[in-house]
């Protein structure tokens, strides 16, 4: 479980992501929603160059495992129009990817996971094609996972991408 400063914690700084990102957007982060059973939740932005998009990193702690599961089941479900497919992540315990594009100028690739009672996604928003890059969006979902877990173990989160 992850509160309120550690979610601020394991979002990605500008220090964090690949270098050229820059910041799109303030941090959001909002704290405990007892009747949702969450502890605390928090995005952030970046606009990638590289990419040609912007990259959103999302994290939501909840209270129980079970939370966490209600939460990933729901976003497959609500992507079930998107083209769904599995994600090589390691050390999580589910992981799947969702691409889908909205007219012909804006798409969406992101890999969403779960972490014992934590739901997290990172998504990159383009203007085209439908996949983004997968090894670049591969390693900062690596990233965000090692951070994430870095701070379920107590640890202050310092993964970076590569």
């Amino acid at each position: 479980m992850l509160g309120k400063e550690q979610v601020r914690a394991v979002l990605p700084g500008a220090g964090d992501v690949p270098k050229g990102w820059e910041k799109s957007g303030s941090l959001r982060l909002h704290g405990a929603a007892p009747k949702e059973g969450l502890l605390a939740l928090g995005t952030q932005g970046y606009a990638a160059s590289d990419l040609e998009g912007t990259v959103g990193f999302g994290v939501q702690s909840f209270q129980t495992p079970a939370g966490a599961i209600g939460r990933y089941t729901m976003m497959k479900s609500q992507m079930s129009t998107a083209r769904i497919g599995p994600a090589q992540i390691p050390d999580v315990d589910a992981a799947f990817t969702a691409s889908y594009c909205m007219g012909g100028n804006y798409c969406s690739t992101s890999i969403n996971v779960r972490l014992g009672p934590v739901y997290a996604y990172v998504n990159i928003n383009t203007d085209g094609p439908a996949a983004a890059d997968s090894k670049i969006l591969n390693s900062v979902a690596r990233m965000f996972v090692q951070r994430i877990q870095q701070a379920q173990h107590g640890q202050a989160p310092s993964a970076k991408a590569v």
